[in-house]
């Protein structure tokens, strides 16, 4: 794990027009606990009851001696820097103080002994500090009980300055927790720990002062496409300043205590989901194909008619680039893609469309697997596009013409898309969609991955290295054999790859923390690993045939 989470409650609040994090803590004491006949004291009413705002509460033992102390205490598991603390009293004490620890271990004292002014039992408290403080742990020290007779609370919140934080979906996936992220193409949907395994911080957020939800590792703020809610409207990530100088909000969120982002420069508008966020399907199946070039006999519709016998061909020898094109009607936003060759390209590149706009996400120039896959980043798109630019001196060549073929394409995606909606509409939603809880990266370090992300660069070389020379291997191979060639060519294999392969091979059975690690991101950063493991047996193969 890159970075240190600790979890925070959804609740905020807005403080001198500026948005405030109320914090739970994630364990609790209590020096006296409501024992209700069991000794131990009644789990209905443990000092864990005031972590949240549910209906349990903590309640003291009661029939406590005018001067006798008592004292809940919350630990939160990373530090934060806060303002103050607010209390739920479900039985107010006569005179409270509170203790704060930045190290959850050494108290000192933040506010001190005062008395209670109200004469109800039930209500809420803010305990404003002098300056802000880095806490742990707080300490709510309550003596002089009143007719009630107990000491109660319903929950204890840290009152804290914005902090980087993940805004994660209240909807429950299969893939675990989804966090909004700022992707290549714009706003996207994915499964936190991947989003975390990438290291380059897309899934880290802050809200500024302003209001304005920015991404921390590239600066820019999540924004209302022209200030538009018709249809649901279009999110982005854009400039900040720019975005703040329109003037109509349209990059201006207030968290609700109900866990809505709402946009209250605009109306009740809140930040929601459309589409089937919950699974991933094969999108190409159904989608519109075209291609530049076809052959007579293999059609480009054969590539979506789930038909594992059928293929399309290109014309044979083609002399400029070849496009594949598959249209999907709608914005999907894209897992992965799985390309089964008939005749390889040694060298293509995937383009998804947005808005119109072509945008590479991968491409090779080294390509000797008969199946390719694209593992992500997610990318938000709404047509996929092969553009292939070499034919495979070996495995593209048919009757003495080279050409491209694929037999089948897979697309697997969502259809989930970021839009606002009418809040009280939104909160009709059976299963949280319109609810985004925020956690809390404290710790956040863009250079904390450094390491393994270097590592997966460096097999993302390997493999393109490796792959053009198992190419020129291929085309060599019949002069080789003729001339007595031996294995003397594997010492021509570069540095770079002979010192990752055995790596990338080690580390699908992590065999030590560095291949663990490499394991982890590879996936996030678009390297497929087993096809690496391929490539290599496919070299180590060609290498025997042609040594023998």
């Amino acid at each position: 794990m890159f970075l240190q989470l600790g979890f925070l409650g959804f609740v905020s609040v807005s403080i001198a027009a500026r948005t405030q994090q109320l914090v739970a803590f994630d364990a609790a004491s209590a020096s006296s606990t409501y024992s209700a006949g069991n000794l131990a004291g009644s789990p209905a009413f443990a000092a864990q009851q005031a972590l949240s705002g549910g209906s349990g509460y903590w309640c003291s033992s009661g029939s406590h001696a005018a001067g006798q102390s008592v004292t809940w205490k919350g630990i939160a598991h990373s530090r934060r820097v806060a303002l103050g603390v607010k209390v739920d009293w479900a039985y107010a004490p006569g005179e409270v103080k509170i203790l704060t620890s930045s190290d959850g271990a050494n108290f000192e004292e933040a506010k001190c002994w005062q008395s209670s002014t109200r004469p109800e039992a039930a209500y809420e408290e803010s305990f404003m500090f002098d300056a802000p403080r880095n806490i742990k742990a707080v300490s709510i020290v309550m003596q002089a009980p009143l007719s009630w007779g107990y000491f109660g609370i319903n929950s204890v919140s840290l009152i804290a300055e914005p902090g980087p934080l993940m805004l994660v979906s209240g909807l429950t996936s299969a893939a675990g927790e989804q966090c909004l992220v700022a992707d290549e193409l714009g706003l996207g949907l994915e499964p936190c720990l991947e989003a975390i395994a990438a290291g380059d911080g897309r899934e880290v957020m802050q809200f500024d002062e302003e209001g304005q939800i920015m991404n921390v590792a590239d600066g820019s703020c999540l924004t209302l496409v022209d200030g538009d809610t018709v249809g649901g409207g279009a999110l982005a990530m854009d400039a900040c300043s720019s975005s703040a100088a329109s003037g109509d909000g349209r990059s201006f969120f207030a968290p609700s205590p109900n866990g809505q982002l709402k946009m209250p420069r605009l109306g009740n508008y809140c930040l929601t989901l459309v589409g089937d966020s919950l699974s991933s399907a094969d999108v190409a199946q159904g989608a519109d194909a075209a291609a530049t070039s076809s052959n007579s006999e293999h059609a480009v519709k054969n590539l979506v008619d789930a038909d594992a016998q059928s293929f399309w061909a290109s014309s044979n020898d083609p002399a400029a680039p070849v496009d594949v094109q598959l249209d999907f009607g709608a914005t999907q936003h894209i897992n992965s893609v799985q390309i089964d060759w008939e005749y390889p390209a040694q060298a293509f590149e995937l383009q998804v469309a947005t808005g119109g706009k072509w945008t590479s996400v991968y491409t090779t120039t080294g390509n000797n697997l008969q199946t390719t896959r694209y593992l992500g980043p997610p990318v938000s798109g709404s047509a996929l596009r092969i553009r292939m630019t070499k034919t495979h001196s070996t495995l593209g060549t048919v009757d003495g013409h080279a050409m491209y073929g694929i037999k089948n394409i897979r697309v697997v995606a969502s259809s989930a898309r970021v839009v606002v909606q009418d809040c009280l509409e939104a909160e009709g939603s059976p299963d949280a969609r319109d609810k985004f809880f925020m956690v809390a990266v404290p710790e956040f370090d863009p250079t904390a991955a450094s390491s393994s992300k270097q590592n997966v660069a460096l097999l993302t070389a390997a493999e393109k290295r490796l792959g053009r020379m198992l190419a020129q291997l291929y085309g060599a191979m019949p002069s080789l054999a003729a001339c007595g060639f031996k294995a003397s060519f594997a010492k021509g294999l570069p540095a770079l790859t002979q010192q990752h392969i055995s790596h990338a091979v080690r580390a699908a059975g992590g065999q030590d923390v560095s291949v663990v690690a490499v394991a982890a991101v590879a996936p996030a950063m678009g390297l497929d690993i087993a096809a690496l493991q391929e490539l290599v047996a496919s070299t180590r193969d060609a290498l025997t045939k042609v040594s023998r």
